[in-house]
């Protein structure tokens, strides 16, 4: 990939700020990872606060994509319009899955309490601009299970198409789950624009 190594920048949309995580986070954070219905579809349980704080340790530390296997999480955060400190609804990952075949995984988790206000699809939007962009990415893709019905609309809205649904693929939560995958190619980013 042409645009490595990329290290965490803040990006800023037209209401959000999207920044790397820092530990003063960690109750907005913690707000939505103790959630159910937040971690349903993620490979991980329901994080009482001790264990939140550790989560955030480890993404803390993902700030630059430059090796295969590389992670950026980037806080999404709703500024505060009294210019204070703003309060972080969700957090948007992107993974370096191949440098050499110029691959990038996106991810993200958001807050219920923000659901349906294009939150999700505005940060979205942005780090599928570093990616192609900056990154100069081939192909992004995201990976879901197509019971997360909210991811795969975002996917959809963002122009991503679904380019295979795997049956049974894992074992995920104690029993078989299937996966989906939602890709977009350079060339497809590139002619939305026009």
């Amino acid at each position: 990939m042409t645009g490595l190594p990329y290290d965490a920048v803040e990006l800023r949309t037209e209401r959000l700020l999207l920044r790397p995580l820092t530990k003063n986070d960690l109750d907005d954070v913690h707000a939505y990872q103790k959630r159910k219905d937040v971690v349903r579809y993620l490979m991980w349980e329901v994080h009482d606060h001790e264990e939140s704080a550790k989560h955030l340790e480890k993404r803390i530390a993902m700030t630059e994509l430059a090796d295969d296997g590389d992670g950026l999480i980037y806080a999404v955060e709703l500024p505060d319009p009294a210019g204070g400190h703003g309060r972080v609804i969700g957090d948007m990952s992107i993974f370096l899955k191949s440098a050499a075949h110029a691959q990038l995984e996106v991810g993200w988790v958001f807050h219920p309490a923000v659901h349906g206000r294009g939150y999700a699809t505005e940060a979205a939007e942005a780090v599928l601009a570093v990616c192609f962009e900056t990154m100069r990415a081939h192909r992004v893709f995201a990976q879901l299970d197509p019971r997360n019905e909210a991811s795969a609309r975002l996917c959809e809205r963002l122009g991503m198409r679904q380019e295979a649904h795997l049956r049974q693929s894992e074992i995920f939560k104690g029993e078989w789950g299937d996966t989906v995958i939602y890709g977009m190619l350079d060339t497809e980013y590139a002619a939305r624009a026009r």
